[in-house]
């Protein structure tokens, strides 16, 4: 499927690549002077052309690249891209599995790209396997395989509740019909320095909420935040749910009817 891009382009990437199939970027174009941001569209990739490229077609006519398309080097593209959109075909309504959600959620830490391995306490609740320095930041994996939507509320020090993500408008929670998504890309969320341990839970929902109702719905800070959470999950959980043994929260569940999965996380801290 089609990927929507925002890139950084300028320098070479202009009047040089009238004609020319793959973009080389110069010395000079890495400083990104008078580049700017343009939106394009990846419409295949090669593992082996250059070392890996993504072909993508351009908006500036064809005498760019070779009648309008030219190919971006992975490594090229990881520099200067800065937004990507997959665009997912609907599928019917007979494929579509309306009952089923099939989920793996992780943290992952930005200074190592490896994930912040996970431990299930029981009853909903899972906690980091070792205490992470506070100040570390971090990111939220989601890996799906049937569409649904990615609800954070966190715990502030006074046991108030906020929601952690959507952070924005622009920030959508819905995860399409398959993918692995690493959000939010402008943001990343922080163990404070503050206390021992933080708080935050996750919703998983196969149909939208009104997540800024749900959260004030939630905020009761004379309640035990986990508690709280989970009154309020209760009427909209799904009871048939397969908890995989993993590093991550990865779960399969029949919906029989219901609408969610909600479990906590508590962040240990040094």
């Amino acid at each position: 499927a089609p990927v929507v891009i925002g890139m950084m382009v300028g320098g070479s990437f202009m009047q040089e690549m009238v004609g020319t199939e793959v973009w080389i970027p110069n010395d000079r174009d890495y400083d990104m002077p008078n580049f700017g941001g343009h939106a394009m569209c990846i419409i295949g990739y090669d593992d082996f052309k250059n070392g890996g490229a993504f072909q993508i077609m351009n908006s500036w006519g064809k005498d760019w690249g070779v009648n309008g398309i030219g190919w971006v080097r992975y490594k090229d593209f990881e520099y200067f891209g800065k937004e990507a959109y997959g665009l997912y075909p609907m599928g019917s309504a007979i494929t579509q599995n309306e009952n089923k959600l099939d989920v793996s959620f992780g943290l992952v830490d930005n200074a190592t790209g490896k994930n912040i391995p996970l431990t299930s306490k029981g009853e909903g609740v899972y906690g980091t396997k070792k205490a992470i320095a506070k100040g570390t930041k971090f990111k939220v994996e989601v890996t799906n395989s049937a569409d649904c939507y990615t609800y954070i509320f966190g715990m502030e020090t006074d046991n108030t509740n906020y929601v952690l993500f959507p952070y924005t408008k622009k920030h959508s929670p819905y995860c399409g019909i398959t993918g692995t998504r690493l959000f939010p890309k402008d943001y990343s969320m922080q163990a404070d320095m503050l206390g021992e341990k933080d708080k935050m839970a996750v919703l998983i929902t196969k149909k939208p909420i009104d997540y800024v109702a749900f959260n004030e719905s939630m905020n009761n800070k004379n309640i035990d935040f986990a508690q709280r959470f989970n009154q309020l999950v209760q009427s909209m959980a799904a009871t048939s749910v397969d908890f995989k043994e993993t590093e991550n929260i990865s779960f399969t569940a029949d919906l029989n009817g219901k609408n969610a999965i909600g479990v906590i996380i508590e962040i240990d801290k040094k």
